[in-house]
């Protein structure tokens, strides 16, 4: 029974639209409203550089941090400044932001358009690959 309502309801629509009715306009709309292939290629391949950029990033800061910070744990008789390891993050929370926010633009990624989800997105493949690199190191 419900089918044969859903049916008839689609058929009266169909009717009352016509054959030049809001179809065609529809239609223009989700043709207006696509990008053309050289605007999907770009987009895509700037995808791939704000996922590999900052991954590349947080390797390169997981072996710095191992190299001038050690573990992250204060220990009795070390030599040296340790910081803990929550102090390390926001360094490098702080450091891959700049770095990203002046490189991005040689890169041929429009800054100005990165929203906050941008942002959050490319800070957490950076701090995640950081973290997971740090951590294999020390390990």
């Amino acid at each position: 029974m419900a089918k044969k309502r859903k049916r008839s309801k689609s058929a009266q629509n169909g009717a009352a639209a016509g054959p030049d009715g809001s179809k065609a306009a529809d239609e223009k709309k989700i043709t207006a409203s696509k990008m053309d292939a050289a605007e999907r290629k770009k987009a895509r391949s700037d995808g791939i550089v704000m996922t590999i950029y900052p991954a590349f990033l947080g390797v390169i800061f997981g072996f710095a941090s191992l190299q001038l910070f050690g573990t992250g744990v204060p220990e009795e008789g070390s030599v040296g400044m340790i910081y803990p390891w929550y102090f390390v993050m926001i360094l490098v929370i702080g450091f891959t932001f700049y770095i990203q926010k002046f490189t991005y633009p040689y890169l041929k990624i429009k800054v100005e358009e990165f929203k906050a989800k941008d942002w959050l997105y490319v800070e957490f493949i950076a701090v995640d690959l950081w973290l997971v690199s740090w951590t294999l190191l020390i390990n």
